[in-house]
């Protein structure tokens, strides 16, 4: 491990809707009501009684009832996507906190709305050992506080940290905390922000605790879902689904979609899968990860006019080069120093496995090229490069999370 530094985007300042940053070390923004949850059996005085939001201390977030002995609080709901965004092999835990008597907007199964007061927590280990945990909590309808919380070295206590080197085991590695703004470059593709916790993670084979089919069987989303066990059918690769759902959380739930503020918009490749489409039934080219890919040329940087995928022919495919490299122009763009070899090699035969026939220049539904715009509407100076990848501006290729 020595000689690597690990770097995730996540949970770590708080953003309203526009992105305004706050919880900042200065605490200038830091007036919203406390909600503060006591070690359980802690004698004397609450030591979370005056703690602000977010809190310093991860004790006093509300995910713990005891956190010496990691008793979770009993409204912690443990959560695991069916496909985990890639985190250079790190391990993760996920917990969700709703408010009682409340439900999951999930009228827009591709952007579901969470009640405020609903708290999402992920810890990271490396080699099994707890790194750091993030939180993020909606306080108001349009406004979300985040914090990430360092362990310390016998994992007694998490304080709040914003961004920086913090050591992993003892031979010189190294983790690193997430800055302020690294969050909201990948947490502005979703419209309330939440990345991990959605409909198709949920919904796949594969998932656990609360799942879709859980949530719903609960009564904690609203409308019931119409399906609560989605399927990718099979396009004649065999492996279309492990490939789409791989795709699908590592470029499209963040950056690749139709969100306008998604880092990857102004590229208009779409690779966000939709739920509403996975209920067996085979990919076809009307799906917006084939429609937007297969034969589609990429539109800008030293790729342009290069094809996103071929069928057939993955060495060729921009979409998998980018992949399988770690550079300027990796895929994921940021979050990731080391490629996810098995699973990259799953993508690879998938689209190794397509038939020729599939291929050709895509059309929209004007019946003209599909080549996006080249760049991200505002983005004040982004390169078409970074676009067509994905980055956002100004980004190193190190920081991310779901």
């Amino acid at each position: 491990m020595k000689g690597y530094v690990f770097a995730f985007l996540g949970l770590v300042t708080a953003c309203d809707s526009s992105g305004t940053v706050a919880g900042a070390p200065d605490g200038s923004t830091d007036a919203l009501p406390a909600d503060a949850t006591a070690d359980a059996g802690n004698a004397g005085p609450d030591p979370c009684a005056d703690a602000g939001v977010p809190p310093t201390s991860l004790a006093c977030t509300g995910l713990y009832a005891d956190i010496a002995t990691k008793q979770l609080a009993p409204g912690a709901a443990a959560y695991t996507p069916a496909t985990p965004l890639w985190s250079d092999n790190a391990q993760k835990a996920r917990w969700i906190e709703l408010p009682p008597n409340t439900r999951i907007d999930i009228s827009h199964p591709s952007e579901w709305t969470f009640p405020v007061g609903t708290k999402v927590f992920k810890e990271f280990r490396v080699d099994g050992k707890r790194v750091e945990t993030r939180m993020f909590q909606k306080t108001t309808s349009t406004f979300w506080v985040y914090a990430t919380y360092a362990w310390n070295s016998d994992d007694s206590a998490a304080t709040i940290n914003y961004g920086g080197l913090v050591p992993v085991g003892g031979d010189g590695g190294t983790w690193k905390i997430p800055s302020n703004d690294d969050c909201n470059d990948c947490h502005k593709g979703r419209q309330d922000r939440i990345l991990g916790f959605e409909q198709v993670g949920l919904g796949l084979p594969g998932a656990q605790g609360l799942t879709l089919a859980e949530l719903a069987a609960r009564g904690l989303v609203t409308p019931a879902p119409a399906s609560t066990t989605l399927t990718v059918g099979n396009d004649g690769t065999g492996l279309d689904g492990l490939a789409l759902a791989w795709v699908h959380v590592n470029c499209g739930v963040t950056c690749h979609n139709s969100n306008p503020s998604a880092a990857g918009f102004g590229a208009a490749m779409l690779l966000r899968l939709d739920p509403t489409q996975l209920d067996g039934r085979a990919p076809n080219a009307t799906w917006d990860v084939l429609r937007t890919t297969v034969g589609v040329p990429c539109v800008s940087g030293s790729v342009q006019g290069q094809p996103r995928i071929v069928p057939g022919d993955a060495a060729d495919s921009v979409l998998y080069q980018l992949m399988d490299e770690r550079g300027a122009l990796q895929m994921p763009p940021i979050a990731s120093l080391l490629v996810d070899v098995p699973d990259v090699a799953v993508v690879r035969a998938w689209i190794q496995g397509m038939s020729p026939a599939d291929g050709g220049t895509n059309t929209d539904a004007a019946g003209t090229p599909d080549a996006g715009d080249g760049g991200l509407p505002g983005d004040g100076g982004q390169s078409d490069a970074q676009a067509d990848a994905g980055a956002p501006d100004g980004m190193s290729d190190d920081d991310a999370g779901d």
